[in-house]
């Protein structure tokens, strides 16, 4: 039932070398509009996928509901997929502290360490905010992770009819590529406290210089997920959501930049800023040989 079909997914990247193409990514992506209707797609936008780390900002709304009284880097790193600095460790431990709790309580791989914890200390805080037991927090049939499945449906217009583990231990929940990019659009129109937290603190998502940072710098509400999957999320309510067929991420946020502007959410000067930050150059004898380059 979740294979996928030839069609659904389709070239929308290519790597060139001295005038060659060395490599071709396929990938699905849909924009939204505020309305939640689809403005352009490539490929099959019903496509189910896995969000993976896409999704966080949603979860995070899913705290918030349950309690969670966080604001400005602290509500950022529940969202992260952070890179282990000092600074992003410091953000979680002061989450924790928040909440009476310690790093003990944090049950994903690797402890505070592991690029999720920020939203496992999110997740522990709400549930301590709203008196939930902790011990279970990661249990699909815990009251915090049913509200992240009520946020889902709600903001994507969908059930969620089919549900795994991801790599962190939280539960997993399938969605379409347009589901994924609906949600994201509204997420990012009526969430302003949580969308002033993520843009003013890219760089607590992952770190400067990463492509999700780089756009919410920008002003963008930005997150990427394992398997290459990049969501994008607009003030207006546009959505957009890609998955990338091989799990490679390098693509994703050039095509991203690339609808956008298309579609008139990127005017040409700033489009030509976010291109040259996310450029991919091809290199040999350490000059620049060729590109990757958004059909």
């Amino acid at each position: 039932m979740l294979a996928a079909k030839p069609g659904d997914f389709v070239e929308v990247a290519e790597l060139t070398r001295g005038g060659l193409v060395e490599s071709r990514h396929r990938g699905i992506a849909v924009l939204t509009g505020p309305d939640g209707n689809q403005v352009a797609h490539r490929g099959n936008p019903k496509r189910l996928i896995y969000p993976r780390s896409a999704i966080k900002p949603l979860q995070t709304v899913a705290m918030r509901r349950a309690g969670l009284a966080l604001t400005g880097a602290e509500l950022a790193i529940t969202s992260a997929s952070h890179r282990g600095t000092n600074a992003h460790l410091d953000l979680v431990r002061s989450v924790l502290t928040g909440a009476g709790l310690t790093e003990t309580a944090l049950q994903c791989p690797d402890g505070i360490n592991y690029n999720c914890s920020g939203k496992h200390a999110g997740f522990l805080a709400a549930s301590v905010a709203n008196g939930w037991p902790t011990d279970n927090y990661l249990s699909i049939d815990h009251p915090l992770q049913s509200l992240v499945i009520e946020v889902l449906e709600e903001f994507s217009g969908e059930r969620i009819l089919h549900s795994s583990v991801d790599g962190c231990g939280a539960p997993l929940h399938a969605m379409t590529v347009e589901g994924v990019a609906r949600a994201t659009g509204k997420l990012t129109a009526t969430e302003p406290e949580l969308v002033d937290a993520l843009t003013s603190n890219g760089w607590v998502i992952s770190n400067h210089g990463v492509a999700d940072a780089i756009l919410l710098d920008a002003g963008f509400v930005a997150k990427n997920g394992a398997e290459g999957v990049f969501a994008v999320g607009a003030r207006d309510g546009h959505g957009l959501a890609i998955k990338i067929a091989d799990g490679n991420l390098r693509a994703a946020p050039l095509l991203a930049i690339k609808m956008l502007h298309e579609n008139g959410l990127l005017g040409q000067s700033h489009y030509r800023e976010l291109l040259a930050a996310l450029a991919v150059p091809t290199l040999g004898g350490g000059n620049v040989q060729g590109e990757l380059r958004a059909l």
